[in-house]
């Protein structure tokens, strides 16, 4: 009888704190995949700042999973995605696969999420979590001066983040979100 008692009194407190836990892994997933992306961007910059050329980080969707390769500029005019076809901007040997699974670049489904610039209005193209300009590629310039643009992450659940890269200054700001919200919070 005391053994039934403790075995019952043991799956009240697992029951009671697994959502609790649960929630501390998904916002610890989603702060550290935002992470991993800064440190991304600010290698580029780097690479950029220290070589004295243009440097892209280039995302590109191969299958389901994401991927992205930093290019150096091979004629002066800054990364083109054309120009990285033709062999003229070439990658300078940081490949990065994403080999996450609890996170990938993403916009939450099932309901309307606010652009984190006008919170009374929702993000567009939910279907493009990577946007520099027209393309998925954040340019930095031998100044240190950036494309700029944002890339959104999702843990395919309740929690998003956002990176947001501003263009004079390369400054990276991350913002997160969870479902229900209605702004985005840093």
């Amino acid at each position: 009888m005391d053994l039934v008692a403790v075995v019952a009194l043991a799956s009240c407190v697992v029951a009671v704190g697994a959502p609790s836990v649960m929630s501390l892994m998904s916002a610890v997933a989603i702060r550290s995949a935002a992470a991993e992306v800064s440190a991304a961007f600010l290698r580029a910059r780097s690479y950029a700042i220290t070589r004295g050329v243009y440097v892209g980080l280039k995302f590109r969707r191969n299958g389901n999973a994401y991927e992205w390769t930093l290019y150096q500029d091979g004629n002066g005019n800054g990364i083109r995605s054309a120009e990285i076809v033709l062999g003229i901007d070439r990658p300078v040997g940081a490949y990065f696969p994403w080999s996450r699974n609890d996170v990938r670049p993403g916009i939450l489904i099932g309901q309307a999420v606010p652009d984190p610039s006008n919170p009374d209005q929702s993000l567009d193209r939910p279907d493009d979590p990577i946007r520099f300009n027209s393309s998925d590629i954040c340019s930095f310039s031998p100044r240190g001066e950036s494309t700029p643009g944002s890339i959104y992450l999702w843990d395919g659940r309740d929690r998003m983040a956002v990176l947001r890269v501003y263009g004079r200054t390369a400054k990276i700001r991350t913002l997160y979100y969870h479902r229900g919200e209605s702004v985005w919070k840093p």
